[in-house]
C-alpha cells in the first residue's frame, strides 16, 4: 500500500513539472530573441555620458507594435490610392467617400501613429523603420503631425461645394442612379480647385517622412 501511494505522489509530481514546462514552451512570450539588422543597434543618448540601448520590450509587444503600425501605413497608402483615382481621372468622384478617406487618415495619424514606435521597439524583423525614427523621434513626431494636419486641410477643401463656373468639374461616381438622363449637371460634381493642392501637400508628406525614416524592401 505504501509502494502504490509513493507511485501515485511520482505520478502526480512528474504531471505537475511536464504541466509547467508545456506551458512555458507554448507561452507567447518568445523573449528578445530576434535581432537588429546589418546596420547594428541604434544608439542613444549624449556622447559625454557614453551611449546606451533604450530598454526593449519583449519580441512580442514588438511585433504587435509593428502590426499595429503597418496596419495604419497600409490604410494610408490605399485612401491616398483612392483619392488620386478620384481627382486624376482613375475613376469618378464621390465627395463623401473622399471625405471619409482624408478623415481616416487624419484619424490615424499624429500621436496614434506615433505611439506605435515605443522607444523599446526598435527595429524588429520585418519591419522597414530606419534605426532613425528612434534617433530622431522629435522630428518623426513632427512629420506624424503634420500628416494630420495635412489630411485633416484636405478634408475640409473637399467638403466645400463651390460655384460650377469657379470650381473644376469631376464626373459624378453615381451619375447612373442618382441622375435622370437629361440632367446633365448632375453628372459632374464641382471641387474646389484647392484640393489638389492639399492632396499635393499630403503626398509629400508621406514622401518626405519615407525618405529619412523607412528602408528599402521587397513588399
Amino acid at each position: 500500500m505504501r509502494d502504490f501511494k509513493k507511485s501515485l505522489l511520482c505520478g502526480a509530481l512528474g504531471a505537475t513539472l511536464l504541466s509547467a514546462a508545456g506551458a512555458h514552451a507554448f507561452s507567447f512570450d518568445f523573449g528578445d530573441d530576434d535581432y537588429y539588422p546589418v546596420w547594428g543597434a541604434p544608439m542613444y543618448g549624449p556622447p559625454a555620458s557614453g551611449y546606451y540601448l533604450p530598454p526593449r520590450l519583449s519580441s512580442y509587444d514588438r511585433h504587435s507594435l509593428k502590426m499595429s503600425r503597418q496596419d495604419m501605413m497600409s490604410d494610408h497608402q490605399d485612401a491616398l490610392n483612392e483619392l488620386s483615382a478620384m481627382l486624376y481621372g482613375g475613376k469618378g468622384f464621390d465627395r463623401n467617400e473622399a471625405v471619409q478617406l482624408a478623415r481616416k487618415i487624419q484619424s490615424e495619424s499624429g500621436i496614434r501613429l506615433s505611439r506605435n514606435f515605443h522607444p523599446g521597439a526598435v527595429v524588429t524583423s520585418g519591419s522597414r523603420a530606419l534605426p532613425s525614427v528612434w534617433q530622431n523621434q522629435e522630428a518623426f513626431k513632427g512629420y506624424a503631425d503634420s500628416l494630420s494636419q495635412a489630411a485633416g486641410a484636405l478634408a475640409e477643401a473637399l467638403v466645400v461645394q463651390p460655384k460650377p463656373e469657379n470650381a473644376i468639374l469631376l464626373p459624378n461616381r453615381n451619375a447612373a442612379f442618382n441622375c435622370k438622363k437629361d440632367d446633365e449637371a448632375c453628372t459632374k460634381v464641382a471641387v474646389d480647385p484647392s484640393v489638389w493642392e492639399k492632396f499635393n501637400n499630403l503626398s509629400a508628406t508621406c514622401e518626405g517622412c519615407h525618405v529619412g525614416f523607412r528602408g528599402f524592401g521587397w513588399w
